[in-house]
């Protein structure tokens, strides 16, 4: 951002100009990497079998036990009867089809069966599930309206508050002379009293009216409905205004953290050890965020379930750990600086889809950065190639030499890091600093 100008005293103009430089962060990538996880299909354990012609849907217990309710009773009810089903030999069943030829493909699918659900909109309430969003379609198109009228009514069904709102905001706006009598018949048919009394209303304005009653398909109305319109137009009902507030239902963001927060701890299915200690974890979240969980699950998912949790060869503090959860589970970049110290190198390790982890890292860093902790973030920095944070450590280093000098960890450093704070020792003294040495000598 540049400003220029101004006015001083005596109204005079100021020609000065100054330079904001704004910090800019990598993009946030949670929502197109859980997208990505249901458009590739990878590691899907339910399938949701649909309406009278059984159409299937695949999708991930983690994911949708976290965001919908409806479905996470579903699911449980499927897992309760196939329990009982399998009987006291199901879990010896199960240890049976393990050992070393065992990958996360060969692990069973549940079956959910949903009869009041078709596939197209469910496959949209699905696409919402995992990215808080729903591709629209052609917009004004009858037949695309009339989808988003089902995906209404499934997020009603299964209240879903969010997922409402996007689907009133999309039709209400679709809305138009050419298909207004086809969304409010559709809307009476399935009692969406919302999407009915936003077309009534649509239909009795002055400029629509008379261009409305004209048309082909006002002659196939519901005589009901023909009735509501002219009721509607000779007397207007008096406007209601509410004062209860919205209900925007919950983001994927809050979803998720309340999962990990403890909402997700019944479907669990691996376990991750730091330093030995357990932390239950979903394969589904980690694969979805992280290349280095989907080749391991992908390709050689640990026989026992249990994955050894390290960053490089550091082994992270249990509360760094915690921070790194935090970020792939719901995108929480905010952490203690000492957490960054453990986590700069993460990105790079776990090969998550952006860097905008490590950029969080290094601005905490730089912002906290003490003489007690420079020679360490120096070693991190110089191991992940952060060039600028290895600069910023240097120019710490050369000015408060006198007190990094007494640090023990200095002595532990390698020769080349040392090399570089001799290189920089040396660039900062002075000529003249350099000639009253000599002088001294």
């Amino acid at each position: 951002m540049y400003i220029f100008g101004g006015t001083v005293d005596n109204n005079v103009r100021s020609g000065e100009m100054y330079r904001f430089q704004f910090s800019c962060y990598p993009k946030c990538t949670l929502h197109e990497d859980y997208g990505r996880l249901f458009e590739n299909q990878q590691f899907c354990d339910v399938e949701f079998i649909l309406g009278e012609k059984e159409e299937r849907v695949r999708g991930h217990i983690s994911i949708i036990t976290a965001r919908c309710k409806y479905l996470r009773k579903k699911i449980t009810q499927a897992k309760e009867r196939l329990r009982q089903e399998d009987g006291p030999n199901g879990q010896q069943k199960q240890e049976n089809t393990s050992g070393p030829q065992k990958t996360s493909r060969s692990l069973p699918i549940l079956d959910v069966v949903i009869r009041d659900a078709e596939a197209r909109p469910f496959e949209l309430l699905m696409q919402f599930l995992y990215t808080d969003k729903i591709k629209y379609p052609r917009k004004g198109h009858v037949q695309d309206v009339l989808l988003i009228m089902d995906v209404y009514k499934l997020a009603l069904h299964f209240k879903l508050s969010r997922l409402e709102q996007l689907c009133v905001q999309y039709i209400e706006a679709s809305v138009d002379l050419q298909n207004v009598l086809v969304v409010c018949e559709n809307a009476n048919k399935l009692q969406l009293d919302q999407l009915k009394e936003h077309c009534l209303n649509f239909v009795v304005k002055e400029s629509h009216f008379n261009q409305v009653i004209m048309m082909k398909e006002f002659e196939h109305l519901s005589s009901s409905l023909i009735v509501e319109i002219v009721r509607r137009k000779q007397q207007p009902p008096n406007r209601i205004h509410s004062d209860q507030p919205v209900d925007i239902g919950t983001s994927l963001v809050q979803d998720m953290k309340a999962y990990l927060e403890g909402a997700g701890r019944d479907f669990c299915d691996i376990t991750l050890l730091l330093d030995g200690h357990p932390r239950p974890a979903h394969k589904a979240i980690l694969a979805a965020r992280s290349s280095y969980f989907e080749a391991m699950f992908r390709s050689f998912m640990p026989e026992d379930g249990q994955v050894n949790i390290s960053i490089g060869e550091m082994v992270p503090s249990k509360q760094a750990f915690e921070s790194l959860l935090r970020y792939i589970y719901y995108g929480e970049v905010n952490m203690p600086p000492e957490d960054s110290l453990y986590l700069f190198s993460a990105p790079y390790y776990y090969g998550f889809f952006s860097n905008r982890l490590q950029a969080y890292c290094r601005q905490n860093l730089e912002m906290n950065v003490t003489v007690e902790n420079v020679l360490q973030i120096l070693e991190a920095a110089d191991k992940t190639q952060a060039l600028d944070m290895k600069k910023h450590c240097l120019h710490i280093i050369v000015h408060q030499f006198t007190k990094v000098a007494k640090l023990p960890n200095l002595r532990s450093l390698s020769q080349p890091l040392l090399i570089n704070i001799i290189e920089s020792l040396a660039s900062h003294i002075s000529d003249k600093q350099c000639a009253e040495l000599g002088s001294d000598i």
